[in-house]
This record gives structure tokens, C-alpha cells and sequence, in this order.
């Protein structure tokens, strides 16, 4: 099993996947000239070896029919950037529902793009997230929800109660490792935030949000959900000093949606996994759109993606902004301007066998992170084993972008891969 603890120790700094020689950058990033320099993908079928079969609650589809023969690595809802040039990259719930999930087991894995070869080469399973001290006060699937379950489907049996979690249990959409090497995670059934050690282990109970509530929450009881399924914490900020946690919501809450902001995703501050009153709020474009990602670049300003809920040939809207938490003009949103435009990319190399304008046309884009001052890494979640990004009847891959910007962004040294 590789150690997150050890490979985030490593002190060299990640090699460009692809170098092209570019004029002087202006003094501001301009949208047009985002240019991709780097171009990988995972293969749709990429299982943990020796892993358990899954998908026993899914149909799949024809090209890739269920159950399947082990783990997915499947899709990435976070990602970190470790300084070796490999990426810790975290798997959400599995299949999409807490119904058919069970039997997803919840991981982080390790992988390594290479620009060369265009093929991303899968390294191994990090860890799983477990929770073996019992912090969970509720029964999870692997001890307790299992075995009083009305009905298996064919083929499958409980399970041994080792106490790892799966995506019956939670669903993970953000990852950020703290000053400490612990991870936290934020999940989108509470939604809550995930405290864990370097193996994944749950170190204290899940953290509740405040006057939030999803209809998968295990607590809801007789009380009314205000948050949508799947609309809890899909982005997940950290601040340079690794301490200050900005858990964001992708989707509005009931209060907010009655007061017309339906467009506004709220942005909390948690401070040694204590959330402090209030929250700022960003607006998207559309009410319809939705969060894909967010991660901080320095004190104040940070990256978010925003998205559509189209793929293919009716993608429209997938956008990187830099944005300001300092509110500044004291009106409670945070300041954005564009940065990348996923659906019109230069690609003069033509990376990925792709034309001049590169486009990633997948309907959730769920990774960003920082590679050096004027470069990201853009990654898709592929929603195993979901069709139709690259084409009607073609199996999503998992790709992996590295986008130049026209010019550096003011990068906090502590958070690239290096720091």
C-alpha cells in the first residue's frame, strides 16, 4: 500500500508533460490564450487488481456491462498534486446513489499522466477510507446496513464487518491533505466534512453542517431536508497555511432558492473542524449550472469550475474562474473574473489527436489543481460507466488536462506540488 504521508515528502518538482515555446505573457490571464501543453488519459476499465467485484445494484450499459470485475477506479471527484509529478485522485460514491453503491468500496488511488504516451498509468490504491475506532454513530453498510438489508441481489453476499466505507455510507466530492498530513474530505449525504488520518481512517465523527441537511442525511429523522441530493460539498478549499478549510456547496439551499438566490452556492470557513458563523456566497451564471471544483491559489483568491449539466455535442458552459474572497465592497459575494474556457482551448500542438481549439465536452468536470505559477491540471469525472463526452456510444475516459495560462497566477509557494 502506498503512504500519501511519504509521497507528499518527496522534493521534486513535476515535469511539464509537454514544453512549446510562447511569447511574453501579458500582465493579465486572458481567456483566449489558455493553451494546452499537456494531454493524458486513464483507460474506462482501470480496476484495482485483486479487488473485489462491484456493481451488483447497476445494469452498466453494452459497452460495459455490470457487475464488473472488481473495483473502478472510475471517476475523480479530488485531487492532489504530489511533487514527483503523480496525483492522489479521490473516487466518489461509485455508481452515482446511495442505493447502488454499496458495494463501491470508498478510496483514494495514485496515478501518474504521461504526456508521451497519452496514457495515464494507474499506480495503486492509496488507501480506503474506513473507520475502524467507530466514530460513525449510525450503522454503515459494512457493519449493521448489510446485513439488514431486505433483499441482495444475485450474486452477492454481506461482506466481512472490516468497518470500510462504501458509497452506501457516504459520497465524497472534495479532498484537501491539512498542515498536519490528515485529509479532510467533504461528502455530499450530510452533507458533512471527513476527518481522516494518512491511511484514511476517521479520526473524529463526521462534521455536520449547520443548518444544512440533504435527504440522504442518516440523522434526518422526521426533520426537512434543505439541500438537493448531490448538491453538498463538490469543492473543497484550503488556505496556504493548511489550517483554514472553505467547504462550498454545489447547489443552493431551500432558503436561499425562496429568497431568489438560486444561483448562489454558499462558502463556509471551518476552522479546526469548527464551522464559524455566516458564509460568503458565489453567484453562478446560470441557477441551472453547477460547481465542478474549487481550490484556493493563495490567502484570498482561488479557482472554480463551473459547468453545465450537458455533455457532448450540447456542451456549452465549462469555465475556470479566478475568484476573490476578500469581499472587499462588504456585499457578501465573492469577485470573479474568467480565466479558461474549457470549451475553446488553443491546442496548436493538437495533443490528444484533437484539433486547434481543444474542448472537453463531459458533462462534470471535477478536478483543478495547481501544477507551477502559470499552469493547472484539469481533470473529468467520468461517472463510470457513463457514455457520451467524446461520443454517443464511447465509454468516458478519465482525461487529464495541463493548461498554460497567458500569464502567472499569484500561487502561494506553499500550495504547489512542491510545498
Amino acid at each position: 500500500m502506498n503512504k500519501p504521508g511519504i509521497l507528499i515528502a518527496a522534493a521534486l518538482m513535476p515535469i511539464a508533460l509537454v514544453s512549446t515555446a510562447r511569447a511574453a505573457a501579458p500582465t493579465s490571464p486572458d481567456p483566449s490564450d489558455a493553451t494546452l501543453v499537456g494531454w493524458s488519459m486513464l483507460p474506462t476499465q482501470t480496476y484495482v487488481p485483486g479487488s473485489a467485484s462491484s456493481g451488483h445494484w447497476t445494469t452498466g450499459n453494452a459497452a460495459v456491462p455490470a457487475p464488473y470485475p472488481g473495483q473502478p477506479v472510475q471517476g475523480f471527484s479530488g485531487t492532489h498534486a504530489l511533487a514527483d509529478g503523480s496525483y492522489l485522485v479521490m473516487s466518489d460514491n461509485g455508481f452515482g446513489a446511495k442505493a447502488n453503491s454499496a458495494d463501491f468500496e470508498l478510496a483514494v488511488h495514485r496515478v501518474r499522466p504521461a504526456g508521451e504516451t497519452g496514457v495515464t498509468s494507474y499506480e495503486g490504491l492509496a488507501f480506503n477510507l474506513s473507520d475502524p475506532d467507530r466514530h460513525i454513530p449510525w450503522p454503515i453498510w459494512r457493519d449493521g446496513g448489510c446485513t439488514s438489508a431486505a433483499s441482495l441481489p444475485a450474486g452477492y453476499a454481506c461482506p466481512s464487518r472490516d468497518r470500510i466505507l462504501t458509497g452506501w455510507d457516504f459520497d465524497p466530492e472534495s479532498m484537501q491533505i491539512a498542515a498536519d498530513g490528515t485529509f479532510w474530505f467533504g461528502e455530499e449525504f450530510g452533507p458533512y466534512l471527513l476527518h481522516t488520518n494518512d491511511q484514511g481512517e476517521l479520526l473524529q465523527p463526521p462534521v455536520p453542517t449547520p443548518g444544512v441537511m440533504s435527504p440522504s442525511n442518516p440523522t434526518l429523522g422526521g426533520a426537512t431536508p434543505n439541500l438537493a441530493n448531490s448538491k453538498g460539498y463538490e469543492g473543497l478549499a484550503i488556505a496556504p497555511n493548511g489550517r483554514v478549510l472553505h467547504p462550498m456547496l454545489e447547489g443552493s439551499t431551500a432558503e436561499d432558492k425562496a429568497a431568489g438566490l438560486d444561483a448562489d452556492l454558499r462558502i463556509y470557513t471551518v476552522v479546526s473542524g469548527v464551522f464559524e458563523n455566516g458564509f460568503l456566497r458565489y453567484r453562478m451564471e446560470s441557477a441551472a449550472n453547477a460547481l465542478g471544483d474549487f481550490i484556493m491559489i493563495n490567502g484570498h483568491q482561488a479557482l472554480v469550475i463551473e459547468r453545465d449539466n450537458l455533455q457532448g455535442s450540447t456542451a456549452a458552459f465549462k469555465r475556470i474562474y479566478l475568484v476573490d474572497l476578500s469581499d472587499e465592497d462588504g456585499d457578501g459575494y465573492v469577485e470573479k473574473t474568467l480565466l479558461v474556457d474549457l470549451m475553446n482551448v488553443r491546442n496548436p500542438d493538437r495533443l490528444g489527436g484533437f484539433g486547434e481549439v481543444f474542448t472537453f465536452p463531459y458533462v462534470t468536470i471535477e478536478d483543478v489543481e495547481i501544477v507551477d505559477a502559470q499552469t493547472i491540471a484539469v481533470m473529468n469525472d467520468n461517472n463510470f460507466p457513463a457514455v457520451g463526452g467524446r461520443g454517443a456510444d464511447v465509454p468516458d475516459v478519465n482525461e487529464y488536462l495541463e493548461i498554460r495560462l497567458a500569464a502567472p497566477l499569484k500561487v502561494d509557494r506553499r500550495l504547489l506540488p512542491s510545498g
